[in-house]
C-alpha cells in the first residue's frame, strides 16, 4: 500500500482549533522543532488564534496500536 508521503515523513502538525470538538491542520513537519518555531510564528501573528502542535504517528504504527 502507497502512503501519502505528507502524513507518512511529516507526523508533526498545527492545529486550528475551531470549535472545541473541530480542529484544521494548518502545516504539517518533519521534526518537533520546526513546528515549535513555526507556532511561535503563528502565536505572535494571530496572538488569538487557537494553534496547537499535535503528533499524528504513520498509519503502520496506528494498526499497532489499534487506533
Amino acid at each position: 500500500m502507497i502512503k501519502p508521503v505528507i502524513a507518512q515523513n511529516h507526523p508533526w502538525a498545527i492545529a486550528r482549533t475551531v470549535v472545541i470538538t473541530q480542529s484544521h491542520i494548518v502545516a504539517r513537519f518533519a521534526n518537533r522543532q520546526d513546528a515549535d518555531d513555526h507556532l511561535r510564528f503563528l502565536r505572535r501573528t494571530i496572538p488569538n488564534g487557537g494553534f496547537e502542535i499535535m503528533f499524528e504517528p504513520p498509519n503502520d504504527v496506528k494498526e499497532d496500536l489499534n487506533i
